[in-house]
């Protein structure tokens, strides 16, 4: 019996003592574990979730001061507004997936 108290009490030392940890760094890491657990889920997740949850906030808000403003050219208005209230500014835009790509094919032809 001495034996199997004598391992656990082991493991125990050999543990991180989490209470020498100060709270800030606790709640730090915390935030960053769900940062990385939100980003896995939501490359995972379902088309409807994964928008809900990266566009449509900024998109609604958007469409807000879109008809709050009634702008002549409302799909240039809204552009600039989702590329100026961008909650990752430090992103790199993505190449666009139609428009100029079609002229060049044209063109080519």
């Amino acid at each position: 019996m001495a034996d199997a108290t004598d391992s656990t009490a082991q493991a125990a030392a050999a543990l991180p003592a989490v209470a020498a940890t100060t709270p800030e760094a606790v709640k730090a890491a915390e935030k960053a574990a769900v940062g990385v657990h939100k980003k896995i889920n939501l490359a995972a997740a379902p088309i409807r979730t994964y928008l809900e949850a990266t566009v449509v906030p900024v998109m609604m808000q958007g469409m807000q001061a879109l008809c709050k403003e009634r702008p002549e050219n409302p799909v240039e208005f809204l552009a600039y507004y989702l590329l100026s209230h961008n909650p990752q500014p430090n992103t790199k835009p993505v190449p666009q997936a139609n428009g100029s790509g079609d002229a060049e094919m044209k063109e080519g032809s």
